[in-house]
């Protein structure tokens, strides 16, 4: 009887941490997301990329974390990431100051049809495809940072294979920020 109670309550908590249950970002023109990049558990050979001359700007907008779940030391952040200059890259780490480790996480079904978070490689960026890092897709498992609360601002980098290090602030917030509209 205990195991079978322990695990529904092991899974929701998975599923807050993760953002399995938030429907705010989907893949709909309505939304302005349309043809943003949902990425594989691999998205690529993992070949080294050819170098076109040109050094990959990223752009990354829309980071977020989630506030620590209560009680617990791992949370989850977002971002949308795009080249502003170049052809392509791949994000191949993702650090955070103060966090023990991050992760490259993503959503993936098993064989009995449960979805189950997962880590996955180095994600892979196209011009003129975004790479979205969002609820119930690719995500970032943040482990052992202190705890965050609304509000809060935590800094990192993304790391990409081309371009380097590049800087992030993720504003801590329970949902995700709203895409501009530009009116």
């Amino acid at each position: 009887m205990m195991k079978t109670a322990i695990f529904p309550c092991l899974l929701a908590l998975a599923l807050v941490a993760c953002g399995g249950t938030d429907t705010h970002v989907t893949e709909t023109p309505a939304d302005g997301h349309e043809g943003m990049h949902h990425a594989s558990p691999s998205s690529d050979d993992g070949a080294p990329l050819a170098d076109d001359g040109v050094m990959p700007v990223i752009d990354v907008r829309l980071a977020w974390m989630r506030p620590h779940p209560e009680g617990r030391d791992v949370t989850a952040a977002y971002f949308v990431a795009g080249l502003s200059d170049g052809q392509v890259d791949r994000l191949v780490e993702a650090r955070i100051d103060g966090a023990e480790r991050v992760e490259l996480h993503g959503h993936t079904m098993d064989d009995q049809g449960m979805m189950r978070m997962r880590p996955v490689g180095p994600q892979r960026l196209d011009a003129g495809t975004p790479l979205v890092f969002a609820p119930g897709g690719l995500h970032l498992m943040v482990h052992g940072l202190a705890a965050v609360a609304e509000g809060d601002i935590a800094t990192g980098v993304l790391v990409f294979e081309r371009a380097g290090e590049v800087p992030v602030e993720f504003s801590v917030q329970a949902a995700p920020p709203a895409e501009p509209t530009g009116h």
